[in-house]
């Protein structure tokens, strides 16, 4: 069982009303022993069976569970844990990641498509969420104090649980940088099932694995690992098959949550384009890159007119990030606080003009001048109220991983080296992809 150091930076408030259990003098540490479900291997809900609970009466009035642990501060004081959530690889900061404190069990996901709406997403009764923000920092107001305090960082189906041993009431508790991060792997926590069908020309297993999911994880279709690799014209796996045999099927595309096709990896027959169109208005999210463009060009309903396809304009560096909205703004401050900008553009290789402009309901991201779009997306059903929208599709016109043409085994061919800001991109988008779907239109809000 992996532990990791939680250090208590103050001590016990004077202002509480009623005084933590166990002592403040000494560190803390975190405790990932979890499950495949995201559950840490406890039954207990935090209460120490003293002073805390139910049992205890110093919660409010018709507290239950956890709830009955937050005790009263005075004044202004009040129970905060402050910190960071990162990649698996514990070094990358993330946007948008739920954190909270569950007060009843994880359930556990269904694996494969499903349309679920951001409410429906989280479990756990939770009773204090935060958001991250472009450079991975949270605030949880109003914890529960004491033994025991389980934690939950969740972006989509990606979901870590960890246990605090002590959280001292009334001060702000501070989480060490890398404690809370996303799973490397399923005995961690929950990764989303996703498919990859391989490109020469975009290795995103190996750029996936870089940000930290174990290399055991991928595997091919008929093994146990969270990511299913698909025998394009890049890497492979061992027993790996062609991606004809994900997109002509639509029971295989519904096993997976998200769908990987990166630069000519993508089907032309009818019946798989169709099956990529419905997999998407069910709650599929589709994740293509440059030669892939026909899927969403040649693809069904309106999505050949979300953008400009027949005159794409021409691209010129650098490429500008769309700040108007959102989470575009929200890509800019988070390249630029990892280094990897000095402002909303970033210079790419690599790329191509094969989208112009592009039109409601998608959403541009990147662009150059005002006639060539580089990256862009859509919610799908595209034809549905937004509230109803739970599938999602991403396009960009350059490739992901710059100067790694691979054409061998996972991951031995994967060349380590730091990412690039246009890999950064995916990693930006990836989780993006996987998190529930919103409108765009408005700042990612916490489910409710």
């Amino acid at each position: 069982m992996k532990r990791f150091l939680f250090p208590s930076l103050a001590f016990a408030s004077a202002s509480a009303l009623f005084v933590a259990c166990g002592t403040t003098d000494r560190p803390a540490v975190f405790d990932d022993g979890g499950d495949p479900n995201g559950s840490d291997g406890s039954t207990s809900t935090g209460n120490d069976g003293s002073l805390f609970g139910d049992a205890g009466g110093g919660g409010p009035a018709g507290c239950v569970g956890l709830e009955c642990s937050k005790p009263a501060c005075s004044g202004q004081n009040t129970t905060t844990l402050t910190g960071k959530v990162f990649a698996p690889n514990g070094r990358d900061p993330l946007y948008n990641v739920l954190v909270y404190v569950p007060n009843g069990d994880l359930k556990a996901f269904d694996d494969g498509v499903t349309c679920e709406t951001c409410e429906k997403s989280v479990s756990g009764n939770p009773i204090a969420t935060a958001l991250t923000d472009t450079q991975g920092r949270f605030e949880l107001k109003d914890m529960p104090a004491g033994k025991d305090i389980p934690i939950v960082v969740q972006i989509g189906r990606f979901r870590r649980k960890v246990t605090l041993p002590a959280v001292d009431e009334c001060v702000e508790n501070k989480a060490k940088d890398g404690d809370l991060r996303l799973p490397k792997n399923a005995s961690e926590g929950d990764i989303p099932r996703i498919a990859i069908v391989t490109s020469t020309y975009d290795p995103t297993e190996c750029i996936l694995n870089e940000i930290g999911i174990d290399a055991a994880e991928f595997t091919a279709p008929s093994g146990p690992g969270r990511i299913h690799v698909f025998r394009g014209n890049g890497n492979t796996v061992s027993g790996a098959t062609t991606g004809a045999e994900l997109w002509s099927n639509a029971a295989t595309l519904k096993k997976y949550q998200l769908v990987a096709l990166p630069c000519s990896s993508y089907p032309s027959d009818a019946t798989s384009v169709q099956n990529l169109f419905d997999y998407a208005n069910v709650g599929g999210r589709i994740f293509a890159t440059d030669l892939s463009y026909p899927v969403i060009a040649s693809g069904r309903g309106d999505w050949p007119q979300t953008g400009n396809y027949t005159n794409p304009g021409s691209f010129s560096n650098p490429a500008q990030i769309d700040t108007s909205f959102p989470k575009g703004k929200a890509l800019a401050d988070w390249l630029q606080g990892l280094g990897a900008t000095t402002g909303p553009q970033l210079s790419l290789t690599d790329t191509y003009s094969r989208v112009g402009i592009i039109n409601p309901p998608a959403q541009r991201w990147l662009y150059s001048g005002s006639t060539n779009t580089q990256a862009y997306t859509f919610n799908t059903p595209t034809t549905a109220a937004e509230k109803d929208q739970c599938g999602r599709v991403y396009y960009s016109s350059f490739h992901i991983g710059t100067g790694r043409s691979l054409t061998g085994t996972f991951p031995g061919a994967c060349q380590a080296k730091p990412l690039t800001a246009q890999e950064r991109v995916l990693e930006f988008m990836l989780f993006d992809l996987a998190s529930c779907v919103q409108s765009d239109k408005e700042p990612p809000a916490i489910p409710k």
